[in-house]
């Protein structure tokens, strides 16, 4: 596994794309089973109601640098395996360097103002999630099911601020939204 992200990621072996999205759509997949008992009914509703699918962005210095994000290639392939939408709702305004040498305070510090939501979120969702007939449903709440998705969790800072920046504006719109997160490996 080591190997064919650090191929996919490092070397730009995009082909590696569509069996590592295979690998995240199993996993996906495989979650929504263990949530299936009684237990874990709330977090079993709403992993069966996702709505779209996101990913963590990259700087445009890091996308020069790539000519991809990987996180975005696995985020379109798992959504594309379960015929949901992917939108790429967030975005890194600033370089904040490779995180792989940093500590996991150095992370967090890095990571905590490191995202914004792309210009338009609400509207986005609002198309393609939160159509008339939905709305009517749920009684002028807005409900939205979220999976952002990273190629690999370290400490887990990089995720917590993307969904904290998602969560807070979100919010702000008067819309509810629950986020899951699904990466590729852990390291």
């Amino acid at each position: 596994m080591r190997e064919w992200i650090g191929q996919f990621k490092y070397r730009g072996n995009e082909k590696y794309g569509p069996p590592l999205g295979e690998m995240m759509h199993r996993a996906y997949q495989a979650l929504r089973h263990e949530f299936t008992g009684r237990e874990y009914f709330r977090f079993n509703q709403s992993l069966r109601n996702v709505n779209l699918v996101t990913c963590v962005p990259v700087s445009e210095t890091r996308l020069t640098e790539r000519g991809f994000n990987q996180a975005q290639i696995l985020a379109e392939e798992l959504a594309r395996r379960n015929k949901l939408p992917f939108l790429p709702l967030l975005a890194r305004p600033q370089d904040t360097g490779k995180q792989s040498f940093k500590t996991k305070k150095e992370r967090t510090d890095t990571m905590y103002n490191a995202f914004s939501v792309v210009p338009g979120m609400t509207e986005l969702i609002k198309h393609f999630v939160l159509n008339a007939e939905f709305q009517r449903k749920m009684e002028n709440h807005k409900y939205v099911t979220v999976l952002l998705v990273d190629d690999i969790y370290t400490t887990g800072s990089t995720l917590q601020a993307c969904a904290r920046v998602l969560g807070e504006k979100a919010s702000e719109e008067g819309i509810h939204m629950t986020i899951f997160c699904l990466t590729l490996a852990r390291s």
